[in-house]
């Protein structure tokens, strides 16, 4: 992680927001979505921050938590910009819908 984008990343969040974030933030591409889809793997910060990062978001983290909503989707355009800023900060991982019961790694019953 470099250092400058570590400092970036804290003038760029909220007072508290640095000492909440756990980095690396891991973004998953995931292709059930759509096209350029990816959700936030973590915590509820963890999607606050990209938000705000991104400019999709522009509000406190108590009126974030206070939408009820499923997780976010967050696409390629506002990635590629993240990854611009923050390239040693993100991770990019790749996953689908989930495990389903024709998964040979569906965890219900044999």
């Amino acid at each position: 992680m470099k250092p400058e984008e570590l400092k970036e990343l804290a003038a760029s969040l909220p007072d508290t927001a640095p000492n909440m974030v756990r980095l690396p933030l891991v973004l998953l591409r995931r292709r059930d979505l759509g096209s350029g889809a990816f959700t936030v793997l973590g915590d509820p910060y963890e999607e606050y921050a990209l938000l705000l990062l991104a400019g999709s978001f522009d509000g406190t983290f108590e009126e974030f938590k206070q939408q009820t909503r499923r997780a976010t989707t967050i696409y390629k355009p506002q990635i590629s910009r993240l990854l611009r800023r923050f390239h040693s900060l993100i991770v990019i991982g790749f996953g689908g819908a989930g495990l389903n019961e024709s998964s040979p790694h569906y965890p219900g019953e044999t």
